[in-house]
């Protein structure tokens, strides 16, 4: 008796036969087997060589095809004969007897009339059985004993006997069509028969590719890595099921790109996440999911799944980060400045902008400048992509560093140009592409489609002739522009180069004039030269350079022009976008020195004077040996007057307390209970107690204090409305200085005796004394002072010094547990700034938390790191003006 095998059917050839695979896969595909089901026979189907079907052929292939294609079935195998015309790649044929849920299945198809018994099996044991089977079908008409023999041939239209370009104009943007798969070739390659008009055709699935399978002349196959995996993955979920099939497009040479959609998903989105394909630009603008195939692709390579086991990302060692944009080079490249300082070029991901060189192309000089209106000085995230080496005429090659630019918070600097027609979408490759491409390719085709820029075949519009006013030659002329930039007073002016400083290359837009300037009055130590001859510059010479460049170099500025000196170069004052005069700002940082005459004749001169007076008493830079004798006699009779106008309280007779946080709003201001005090515990004993139970529907009014329910921790606190929105209400907890967002139904009203007007608000509101400090929620200085003052208070009893007390406000000095001041380790981190106007009293406390600040200030402390920010209280610079009260930390 043959031995009884098991297996799963993998396809169904004819009405009788089919190929039946292992079910071991732990090594990979598992053996076939080619099996005719002995005894009985089903009509032949035709092929593309010119035999038609025989009546009843396909729906006899079919019937068997649905009954068993996938399904476990058990076997035996009774004879074994060569295939005619077989190679040695495929199973030979054999015969036997296959059992499908216990059920002999040529059973199955003689019942079913789809098959007859050979009248040469009359050998076989269930020869009997088996005719009386297909007798009862006889009698019954079924199947191939119908009367349709005519109508039950189909018309295929093979492969190669039509044209795919028609028959896709004919279905592309419809729906997807019903077909069966057919073939396998390789994981990405398949032929399928489309339904109901029977139009035999080779599709490969869009936008991906599967490592390939190359079929020799003998018929071997030659496999590269993981390809009859891929394939295998295809076979065992498609082959000769039911789908349906997108049409999208044509390759160069006729063949059918398209998408294969399976009841259970999409088949080229599998492959992508199991690792056994690719994404692949020449195709995915064809179909409409190439974002999640992207995706797919990097969740595979980050696993390193199957063909990605050793891939290593491009990126690899180049992590995200936050950097200032210094210099814009051209449509496509920029150079930013990274946390360590260190200036870095980059070009953008995907995209190419027409080339600048010493003559632009057309629209490039358009790009650069979107670009830089765009990024200029503006902190971006910078996601570094991939590297590329771009060979050279002579030397060795470059390598460029590739990335996207994200600024403004969510806008792509590549996307931005590609939608403004001033960039063109490229591509490298798999493994060097932009992971927003397909927002790219959408972009390019919404821009060629409004034919914008580059798109539009016409050249841009012709700006007028700059007129150069910094060659040698034009001295004369440019004196005779002075009257006119005089008289208009602040003129917008974009900084092309900065030569020091103090001293630059402009352009005035306005007049169309290439202008060089001075900052009058201000004079910077030399830089050393740059063009390779070596040569050192003075002391601080650089890094006024490095102070200067950073500030204004391609930004759009202001200048205020005074006179015009001999050699042609405008005197007058800078600007920034910010408002600030950059002169100021360089005497300040101790890079510049005042040329006392031409400073004093200026517009600014006071405020000049100052702030190099403030460099020499901070002993800044230049000012680091600067004898300080003289302004400490100044300053002591200052401190002198000072002291004769106020009267203080000295520190052993003002008040102690001591405090326990129960919320911090930011690094200056909290609010707190006093340690010593139990009238909160009873407080909330008997909240809780009248919030016992349900009660009916409430509606609050802004500003009413209510009991209110916390999020966080489900109990009841008394509560004050702020806000109240359709379906949210906004509360204010008055005993613990915390906020909250709450729905309608946890909210009540507050029992009388409990209210404000009883019982008073147990959070005591408490400042640090003579202290500003940036919101918490800043990201920067404001949020790290929040965390130091959390680090040396939270959760635990402090000591606080009462300094004055404003209305139902406390200024404090607070002292961690070893008595040292809160409020000096915030002004020495530079992480807090002393108030310029204090009261009379605390004059003395401001007056020693002004000298942490300056030693802050000199060692660049914090919110000092990029000089001094006493003129500008912008948020780029670390600081923001107190907001009104927000929850940073909570007690509950």
């Amino acid at each position: 008796m043959a031995q009884q095998m098991h297996g799963v059917v993998k396809a169904v050839l004819s009405g009788d036969s089919l190929i039946i695979r292992g079910t071991d896969l732990s090594k990979g595909p598992p053996p076939e087997k080619l099996l005719s089901l002995a005894g009985i026979s089903a009509p032949r189907l035709g092929n593309r060589n010119g035999a038609p079907d025989q009546p009843f052929a396909w729906a006899s292939r079919e019937f068997l095809r649905q009954t068993c294609i996938g399904s476990q079935v058990a076997f035996t195998v009774d004879a074994t004969a060569p295939q005619p015309g077989a190679t040695n790649n495929g199973p030979p044929r054999e015969f036997g007897r296959v059992y499908l849920d216990n059920e002999s299945l040529a059973n199955i198809i003689l019942a079913a009339g789809w098959a007859r018994v050979k009248s040469n099996a009359t050998e076989l044991a269930d020869f009997e059985d088996l005719s009386k089977v297909q007798r009862a079908a006889e009698e019954a008409g079924r199947g191939v004993f119908g009367s349709e023999g005519s109508s039950a041939i189909r018309q295929v239209r093979w492969a190669g006997t039509f044209d795919p370009g028609e028959l896709l104009k004919q279905l592309q943007g419809g729906p997807p069509q019903d077909a069966i798969v057919e073939q396998i070739p390789s994981g990405s390659v398949m032929r399928v028969m489309l339904l109901p008009g029977f139009e035999q055709v080779t599709i490969i699935l869009s936008g991906i590719q599967c490592p390939a399978i190359r079929r020799n002349e003998d018929g071997t196959e030659e496999a590269a890595p993981f390809s009859r995996e891929a394939r295998f993955f295809v076979e065992s979920r498609l082959l000769h099921r039911d789908v349906k099939v997108k049409l999208e497009g044509l390759d160069k040479n006729g063949t059918i790109f398209g998408t294969v959609l399976h009841p259970q998903g999409n088949m080229s989105l599998e492959l992508v996440k199991a690792g056994l394909a690719k994404v692949v630009d020449y195709s995915s603008s064809l179909c409409d999911n190439a974002p999640a195939l992207r995706a797919a692709e990097r969740t595979a390579k980050e696993r390193r799944q199957r063909m990605w086991k050793e891939y290593v990302p491009p990126n690899s060692g180049m992590g995200e980060f936050q950097g200032k944009v210094v210099e814009v080079v051209s449509g496509d490249t920029i150079i930013v400045l990274d946390p360590s300082n260190k200036e870095c070029r980059y070009s953008l991901s995907s995209i190419r902008c027409p080339v600048m060189g010493k003559e632009p192309k057309p629209w490039a000089a358009e790009a650069k400048e979107c670009l830089r209106r765009a990024v200029i000085g503006k902190k971006c995230k910078v996601v570094p992509e991939y590297k590329r080496t771009f060979a050279k005429d002579n030397g060795p090659g470059e390598e460029r560093a590739f990335c996207s630019l994200i600024f403004n918070g969510d806008k792509n600097a590549a996307q931005m140009l590609v939608s403004e027609g001033l960039a063109a979408v490229n591509s490298y490759g798999e493994s060097t592409s932009s992971p927003y491409y397909e927002s790219l390719v959408e972009a390019e085709a919404a821009a060629t489609a409004a034919k914008k820029a580059m798109h539009s075949n016409t050249p841009p519009p012709r700006a007028n002739a700059v007129i150069d006013l910094t060659l040698p030659t034009a001295r004369q002329r440019a004196a005779s522009h002075l009257g006119t930039l005089q008289r208009q007073g602040k003129v917008r002016a974009v900084v092309q180069f900065v030569v020091n400083g103090a001293r630059f290359k402009l352009t005035v837009p306005k007049d169309n004039l290439l202008i060089s300037f001075v900052c009058v009055g201000l004079r910077c130590r030399a830089c050393a030269r740059r063009d390779g001859s070596g040569t050192e510059g003075e002391p601080f010479g650089d890094e006024a350079l490095l102070f200067t460049r950073s500030h204004c170099f391609q930004r759009d500025v202001e200048i205020e022009v005074e006179s015009v000196d001999k050699a042609g170069n405008f005197l007058g004052s800078l600007f920034l976008p910010d408002k600030r005069n950059l002169g100021v700002l360089v005497l300040e940082a101790g890079l510049a020195e005042r040329m006392g005459a031409a400073a004093d004749r200026s517009t600014y001169g006071d405020e000049l004077y100052k702030a190099e007076e403030a460099a020499k008493s901070a002993n800044r830079k230049i000012w680091e040996n600067y004898s300080e004798a003289q302004e400490a006699e100044r300053k002591a009779e200052a401190e002198a007057v000072a002291a004769a106008e106020q009267e203080p309280i000295p520190d052993s007779q003002k008040q102690m307390v001591q405090l326990t946080l129960t919320e911090i709003i930011d690094g200056a201001r909290f609010y707190a209970h006093v340690a010593s005090d139990k009238s909160i515990d009873v407080l909330q004993q008997q909240l809780a107690a009248t919030c016992v139970g349900n009660a009916p529907p409430f509606e609050p009014r802004a500003g009413q204090v209510v009991a209110a329910k916390f999020s966080q921790d489900d109990m009841w606190y008394r509560a004050k409305v702020l806000k109240k929105e359709r379906t949210s209400v906004t509360v204010f907890f008055i005993d613990y200085g915390n906020t909250d967002l709450c729905t309608a139904d946890r909210l009540r009203p507050l029992d009388p005796t409990l209210g404000p007007a009883t019982i008073s608000a147990q959070a005591i509101d408490c400042r640090l004394a003579c202290l500003i400090v940036g919101q918490s929620d800043d990201g920067g200085d404001g949020q790290e002072a929040a965390m130091s003052l959390a680090a040396a208070a939270w959760n635990k009893a402090v000591l606080a010094r009462v300094e004055d007390r404003q209305g139902e406000i406390l200024h404090v000095t607070l002292f961690d547990a070893a008595q040292q001041s809160v409020n000096e380790q915030l002004i020495s981190a530079g992480l807090a700034r002393v108030e310029k106007t204090v009261p009379k009293r605390n004059m003395l406390l401001a007056a020693g938390l002004r000298e942490k600040e300056e030693a802050a200030k000199a060692s660049r402390q914090g919110m000092w790191r990029y000089g001094d920010i006493e003129e500008d209280e912008s948020p780029e610079f670390g600081f923001r003006k107190p907001a009104p009260p927000a929850s940073a930390w909570g007690k509950k």
